[in-house]
């Protein structure tokens, strides 16, 4: 299974702001949106950076509740991996276990193609492993 197999289920809509965007408002949008993060995007549409609930609480920690009135460019991560969409699950994992994080956007010749959380690789490597343990039953009761 592949991460293109995985946006063909659950979309490529991506929820972005600019770095220009109040910590205050992305905390209120990850809340209301229920995710775990949002991509700062350039105006060409370019990642600019990420920013996870870690990096809020990080922001807190250092900051305090002055945090809040920070622009998202100061709370950033501005590393930000990515993946194509023929990578394989696996490869996904190995990458967001091996980067300690849990959304990896998806990106194509610098276009942005959508984002994957660790949920979603989670669900279809389930999924897949379904599959088949259903094929091998099905091997095993024919022959």
């Amino acid at each position: 299974m592949f991460v293109s197999d995985i946006l063909s289920q659950k979309g490529t809509s991506v929820f972005s702001v600019r770095s220009t965007t109040s910590v205050a408002d992305v905390a209120r949008q990850l809340t209301e949106r229920r995710i775990g993060s949002v991509l700062v995007l350039e105006a060409d549409s370019r990642i600019a950076g990420i920013v996870s609930e870690r990096d809020l609480v990080r922001a807190l920690a250092q900051f305090g509740a002055k945090a809040m009135e920070l622009e998202t460019r100061n709370v950033m991560t501005t590393e930000v991996i990515t993946c194509d969409p023929d990578d394989s699950i696996d490869h996904v994992m190995e990458t967001m276990t091996r980067g300690r994080f849990r959304h990896l956007p998806v990106v194509r010749h610098d276009q942005l193609l959508g984002l994957v959380s660790i949920g979603d690789v989670v669900k279809a490597r389930l999924e897949e492993t379904r599959h088949e343990t259903e094929a091998l039953k099905a091997y095993i009761v024919a022959s």
